[in-house]
C-alpha cells in the first residue's frame, strides 16, 4: 500500500541572516551617535578654551558686526574694512562695470567741479581725424642765438 504519511520537509531559507543585519544596524547607529557626541564635545571644549584664552575687547574698539552682501561684494559692516573686498558674484559685477563704462564712453557730460567736458568716444575719434593731434609750437634749436660766425 502507498504511504500516505508525509513528513515535514525542510524549507529552504532565503539565505539572509536577519539577526546579523539587525546587529549591524544597531552597532552602526551606536557608532554614529558616539561620533556625533565626540564631535559635539570637542567643539564645546574648543569654544570653552577659546573663551578662556581670548583677550577681552578694548572698551573703545569698534563693535563686532556681521558681514553681508551688497552688489556682489562682501560688506564687513565696519567703517574702514580691510582691502581687498571679497567678490562673490563676479559675472554680475563685471557686467555692471562694463555697462557703466559703456555709458560713460557713449554719452555727453560736464564735470561741474573741474568744468571738464565729456563727449562720446566715436565723436572724439572723428574730431581727432578731422582736426589732427595737437602739437607744440616748434622752438628754436638750443644754442642758436642768431649770431652767425
Amino acid at each position: 500500500m502507498a504511504d500516505t504519511k508525509h513528513s515535514a520537509a525542510a524549507v529552504e531559507g532565503d539565505g539572509l541572516n536577519y539577526r546579523g543585519i539587525f546587529w549591524f544596524l544597531v552597532i552602526l547607529t551606536i557608532t554614529g551617535l558616539l561620533c556625533e557626541g565626540l564631535v559635539w564635545g570637542m567643539l564645546d571644549l574648543m569654544e570653552y578654551h577659546s573663551k578662556q584664552v581670548d583677550v577681552a575687547r578694548a572698551p573703545l574698539a569698534a563693535p563686532v558686526t556681521t558681514p553681508s552682501l551688497k552688489d556682489g561684494h562682501v560688506v564687513s559692516g565696519t567703517a574702514n574694512p580691510p582691502a581687498p573686498g571679497l567678490l562673490v558674484n563676479e559675472p554680475e559685477v563685471l557686467n555692471d562695470f562694463r555697462a557703466k563704462e559703456d555709458g560713460i564712453l557713449s554719452s555727453y557730460a560736464i564735470d561741474p567741479t573741474t568744468g571738464r567736458i565729456q563727449i562720446p568716444i566715436d565723436r572724439a575719434k572723428a574730431l581727432v581725424l578731422q582736426r589732427g593731434l595737437p602739437t607744440r609750437p616748434s622752438a628754436s634749436a638750443p644754442g642758436a642765438s642768431g649770431t652767425g660766425q
